[in-house]
């Protein structure tokens, strides 16, 4: 991280595993929150997302399909502003092969850092995917660099026995180098 570069790890995964990325991000984190929480952007900042839909969110504990989709601009979609806390829900189309997953996203601000736990829609989880949860976290000057961000990305996930496991290596090998 001293170096400007990043730091990763992630499990020889199998069938279920985890693994972070963190770097250092020259911009203030409202800067980073801004991008991290403008979903409808992601196609053209994230390389494996190929598209998002943003849904409503007013039954959380069902699946993704009982809500309604929204225009991100009609003014129906959670304030998505760092510093605004929030409760979101996207489906997302992953890679070249446009798997379809829709996650839960609540973020929260904190003075020592702000995080966004996200999670798999219930409807999500199927014969491929199993289970996925994760963390974007921040970190204002960190080491005292002044207008730095130190950007964390925490995640695990479980696939299913049914996967080749050459696509599950496939995919593990390219999933954080991408964060």
């Amino acid at each position: 991280l001293m170096d400007g570069e990043r730091v990763q790890y992630q499990d020889d995964m199998g069938r279920a595993g985890s693994g972070f990325v963190v770097w250092d991000v020259k911009a203030p984190s409202s800067v980073v929150w801004d991008c991290l929480l403008d979903f409808q952007s992601y196609p053209q900042t994230i390389p494996t997302v190929r598209n998002v839909v943003m849904y409503t969110n007013t039954h959380l504990k069902e699946d993704y399909r009982a809500e309604k989709p929204i225009d991100f601009e009609d003014g129906t979609a959670a304030i998505c502003k760092h510093g605004v806390p929030s409760v979101t829900r996207a489906q997302f189309a992953l890679s070249k092969f446009k798997l379809k997953i829709a996650a839960v996203h609540k973020y929260r601000p904190h003075p020592k850092g702000d995080y966004m736990i996200f999670t798999l829609d219930p409807a999500s989880s199927n014969m491929a995917l199993k289970y996925a949860k994760g963390i974007w976290y921040t970190q204002s000057n960190p080491d005292g660099k002044e207008g730095h961000t130190r950007v964390w990305l925490l995640c695990e996930l479980k696939v299913s026995r049914l996967l080749p496991q050459w696509i599950v290596d496939y995919a593990a090998s390219r999933a954080m180098p991408r964060a």
